[in-house]
């Protein structure tokens, strides 16, 4: 991409699901075979309730027998996860649904390869590097990272300065979308930093040196205050590439500590009642609508049509590591302040 060419309309492209519609099976047979759906709960991202709450939906018009768990987004959750597949998978369950707290763990506990007999599809999240995945039901996790950083390209075009000084706010690795969300993101904006047109004063560039531990507010602000320390008494960045709302949310905490009223160009994602009023507050720029509803339909879908052994077509694939995994993204949408 010719990084001079200002790019005045930022188009969030739907991706065209591929046929997967009506998979049917007898409903008997339906309602006989297990279906576990593993999530992170929500006391840190707050989405995940809503996830929760659509896969409950459409499962049970499905007829499925599903039963849910959840568990922190910790260390001792994804322990916790892995033990609740375990359970899962004992009590007879043939279809997994999972939300990954850390796919390293799920990967390293074995239990997916061995018990090949059980399909597994990942919703949200990949579990890398793992041949027992079927399906991954998602969204289009690099271009997230691309609409975000094509959003501050276009305040940057549009502003007529030479330079803007920019921070780098990523999530932590146990989330595989994380480095995703980044690369997209850098994929622009790299060019423009190596040419000193976006400065970075805090040096922090790499993933391995922007990534939070976690997705909470609290390591968001820690992050923020950390860029801070880096720029004179009162001075801020331009620009912050915040990877999802909770990060967002502790740069806009720290940076109010510190006494600055105005905001920086800050993005976002998820599309939280939290960034909804920053938004309308110009505390945040924009966020991202994942389209949750799109997302629990694609992953019933797919474990509808598993259960009735028809194909399940997909055009779209991930490479995730050494293998490749068909995938079904969900519809997304830019949001700012004139469309709440």
């Amino acid at each position: 991409m010719n990084k001079h060419i200002f790019v005045s309309v930022l188009v969030f492209a739907a991706v065209v699901l591929s046929a997967v519609t009506s998979c049917t099976k007898d409903s008997k047979n339906i309602k006989d075979q297990k279906v576990a759906v593993l999530l992170p709960d929500d006391a840190i991202v707050n989405r995940w309730a809503l996830d929760k709450k659509n896969l409950e939906a459409v499962m049970g018009k499905y007829g499925f027998n599903a039963t849910f768990y959840t568990a922190p987004e910790t260390e001792e959750g994804a322990a916790k996860q892995v033990e609740q597949m375990k359970t899962a998978i004992e009590g007879g369950a043939k279809y997994l649904v999972v939300t990954a707290i850390d796919h390293k763990k799920i990967n390293e506990s074995g239990l997916l390869a061995k018990n090949p007999d059980v399909k597994v599809v990942c919703h949200d999240r990949l579990i890398l590097d793992n041949p027992n995945i079927a399906y991954i039901s998602s969204a289009d996790t690099k271009e997230i990272g691309h609409v975000q950083a094509l959003y501050l390209l276009n305040h940057f075009h549009s502003s007529g300065a030479s330079s803007m000084t920019i921070e780098i706010l990523a999530g932590p690795d146990t989330d595989i979308n994380a480095k995703d969300y980044y690369d997209g993101a850098m994929a622009l904006l790299k060019s423009y930093i190596d040419d000193g047109d976006l400065v970075i004063k805090s040096g922090k560039k790499d993933y391995a040196q922007v990534k939070a531990d976690s997705w909470t507010i609290a390591d968001g602000k820690r992050a923020m205050k950390n860029r801070l320390a880096t720029y004179d008494l009162g001075d801020c960045p331009d620009m912050i590439l915040a990877a999802n709302d909770n990060l967002a949310q502790g740069a806009i905490e720290a940076l109010e500590e510190a006494g600055f009223i105005d905001m920086p160009i800050i993005t976002g994602q998820d599309n939280t009642v939290m960034a909804q009023n920053n938004i309308k507050l110009l505390r945040q720029a924009m966020t991202i609508d994942k389209n949750l509803t799109d997302m629990a339909y694609n992953t019933a879908m797919i474990i509808n049509c598993l259960m009735a052994g028809a194909p399940v077509q997909s055009s779209h694939s991930i490479s995730a590591g050494s293998v490749s995994i068909p995938v079904f993204y969900s519809k997304n949408a830019l949001i700012t302040i004139d469309s709440l």
